[in-house]
């Protein structure tokens, strides 16, 4: 009775195992796309260095200062005073760049042109046309018609020097992604997403709550009992085999470096850039061995070949090996069996790689948060808050498990086949 309340619990675990890794990978998937939206609304490309971006925040800038524009008492007296101040080095200038001219083009030094200026007094009566000019201008600047086609000319300029100096942003898929929630701005594009994310997040917690305490229950009654049924080794290898397939074919590692906000002051006013996205990369195992096997260089096709050897065909071929094994206990004698399952261990490296997925994680991160303090001193005028977003994934978590899980259950095989072996 006893063996039967095992073996039935042991099949409950394993269906909510079974059912939980499904919606986990799907769930995932769905996150991840997401997810890949959002980064791409928050590229830098769309912000910091888009010139688009720049023009608008510009141009609101001088039109707010057109608006605030006030020529009444106090500050009628101080425009005035700049302007009239303005005209007079203007005419000055002009004057020595007049004369200067004139004495380069005569003979011997003699410019009749200069000398008629001064008999007639030509600059000396622009100067006292100033305080007139000077009302002219303040007067033209009062009117609301004059203010908007200066706007106008302003906006008809900012275009012009956009257009003809800086590459136009490709926003085609900026603006597929809009289309795709059914927005037309950026901001209610990104809150939809991220209400989203927040929801799947949600799932995926509840499932990988049910994971864990089937998974806990599973390793302890590998480690601590000390007798397993054939019908208990398979559940426990297939339940590995749901963990390496999960580790393998979700994200090990989220790398993403933005600016999280850059501010400066110009002319009182604040220019303002947020959730700027550096850098954004999310691969599994399988996707980054893809990734190394299709490149041309040699070096990093090896890098791939090792990879896939060490971090899924070796585990897969000893799963295999192990579940043979259960079902013709004789195969303990062949050669090949017998290494995949109980020598195999030492050659699959995969506790190899989780050491070294964890080790890159952390020198990335390091470097990143390092480039990113740099950038935050790079000048006082400016306020730059850099964030390091990089972290690991679901995926690395599921490897672990099943290198775990592996060992534990290499170990309670290689106690059943003690006598063989020996």
């Amino acid at each position: 009775m006893k063996h039967y309340l095992l073996k039935i619990t042991l099949c409950l675990l394993f269906i909510f195992t079974s059912i939980s890794s499904y919606n986990l990978y799907n769930l995932e998937n769905f996150k991840r796309s997401l997810k890949k939206d959002l980064i791409e609304l928050s590229d830098i490309k769309y912000g910091l260095f888009n010139v688009d971006k720049w023009k608008d925040q510009l141009a609101t800038i001088i039109i707010n200062r057109l608006e605030e524009l006030n020529l009444k008492g106090k500050d009628r007296e101080v425009a005035e005073k700049k302007i009239k101040k303005l005209l007079y080095e203007v005419i000055e200038n002009f004057e020595i760049s007049y004369k200067r001219q004139n004495r380069e083009n005569s003979f011997f030094g003699i410019s009749y042109k200069n000398i008629g200026a001064d008999v007639f007094n030509i600059f000396g009566r622009l100067k006292q046309h100033v305080p007139e000019i000077t009302d002219q201008i303040i007067n033209f600047l009062e009117k609301e018609e004059n203010r908007e086609s200066i706007k106008d000319y302003i906006l008809l300029q900012l275009d012009k020097y956009r257009n003809s100096t800086f590459q136009k942003i490709d926003y085609e898929q900026f603006n597929l992604i809009l289309s795709k929630y059914r927005t037309d701005n950026k901001n209610d594009c990104s809150i939809i997403i991220k209400n989203s994310i927040r929801n799947y997040n949600k799932q995926i917690n509840s499932f990988l709550v049910v994971n864990f305490i089937c998974y806990i229950v599973i390793l302890l009654y590998t480690l601590l009992s000390k007798e397993h049924s054939t019908f208990n080794f398979v559940i426990f290898i297939i339940t590995a085999l749901q963990f390496l397939l999960l580790g393998v074919l979700l994200p090990m590692i989220d790398i993403d470096a933005r600016i999280g906000i850059m501010e400066f002051e110009l002319i009182g006013e604040t220019i303002s850039f947020k959730d700027q996205v550096l850098y954004y990369k999310s691969k599994s195992i399988v996707e980054m061995s893809t990734l190394m096997l299709s490149q041309e260089k040699f070096e990093v096709t090896v890098v791939g070949i090792l990879v896939v050897t060490f971090s899924i065909i070796f585990p897969l071929l000893k799963i295999i090996s192990s579940l043979g094994l259960m079902f013709h206990g004789k195969l303990v004698n062949n050669k090949m069996i017998s290494f995949l399952v109980f020598k195999s261990g030492k050659w699959s490296m995969a506790d190899v790689m989780v050491v070294a997925i964890f080790m890159s994680y952390i020198g990335f991160t390091g470097i990143i948060s390092s480039q990113l303090n740099q950038l935050e001193k790079i000048s006082k005028s400016l306020n730059i808050l850099t964030t390091n977003n990089s972290e690991l994934q679901h995926g690395f978590y599921f490897f672990l498990g099943f290198v775990i899980l592996s060992i534990s259950i290499s170990q309670s095989i290689t106690n059943l086949y003690k006598e063989s072996l020996n």
